[in-house]
């Protein structure tokens, strides 16, 4: 019994295991490569009409530093770019500025057109909320200078009176079309909506009601949150405050 004891271990102490290579062992840096990042401006009115005018007063930024204005046909062109994610934000006078996010430069020339709507010149003349029947939700009744052309409005509502078209500043938005030659419009919010985004009954809530624009071209998704950014709004809403049913 002990030689066959002595033997197993000998056996044991012969047996090769093969080489397990370094822990946390990452291969190479991919080759990184140098080009450039163009594209155009393309401007919407409110009535989601393009605007073949004013292009050469876009301004054009590549990750919040180097910026430039586009051409009178609405191109830009940065320059030596090297490999990695990019940022391109627009902003011109007048139009909601946009931008195109976290996007990933290779080599050679890449194209990124950037898309921006004008900033409507009306709002809502009355805004006020009604409780719908049976308490299933909330009617929203707005009126409006009319127009010949369908416009848009859009509302946001919040838990707090800081109520907005930015990420942080609604939890709900609904959009609405105003008929041409139309002078109100009605959104149905339903309970179930608000109870959705974490309201509770009897809370309160905040509204906010904008014109809009048609096909909205500057509206564009947040990172962070994944939620769009409306910036073409117009610069004057009318609020209401009103308890969930």
């Amino acid at each position: 019994m002990a030689i066959a004891a002595v033997g197993a271990l000998a056996f044991a102490s012969c047996t090769k295991k093969g080489d397990t290579g370094p822990t946390g062992a990452t291969g190479p840096a991919g080759p990184s490569y140098t080009g450039a990042i163009s594209g155009h401006v393309e401007l919407y009115d409110q009535y989601g009409s393009k605007v073949l005018t004013g292009l050469s007063s876009a301004q054009v930024s590549l990750d919040g530093g180097s910026t430039q204005s586009a051409n009178s046909s609405g191109y830009y062109l940065f320059g030596g770019i090297k490999t990695g994610s990019y940022t391109l934000s627009a902003n011109n006078s007048g139009y909601g500025a946009t931008q195109v996010t976290n996007f990933q430069f290779l080599s050679d020339t890449l194209n990124r057109d950037l898309k921006m709507s004008a900033i409507p010149n009306f709002s809502p003349a009355t805004f006020d909320v009604y409780p719908t029947a049976a308490g299933t939700g909330d009617s929203v009744v707005m009126t409006f200078a009319t127009d010949t052309r369908v416009r848009n409005s859009i509302v946001f509502i919040n838990s707090t009176s800081t109520v907005n078209g930015q990420p942080a500043n609604y939890l709900l938005s609904y959009t609405k079309t105003i008929g041409a030659n139309v002078p109100r419009a009605v959104i149905i919010i339903p309970k179930q909506d608000l109870l959705n985004a974490g309201l509770t009954s009897g809370s309160t809530y905040y509204l906010a009601a904008y014109g809009y624009v048609i096909s909205d071209a500057s509206a564009y998704e947040d990172y962070a949150t994944g939620k769009a950014v409306y910036n073409a709004i117009s610069n004057t809403p009318l609020t209401a405050t009103t308890v969930v049913p």
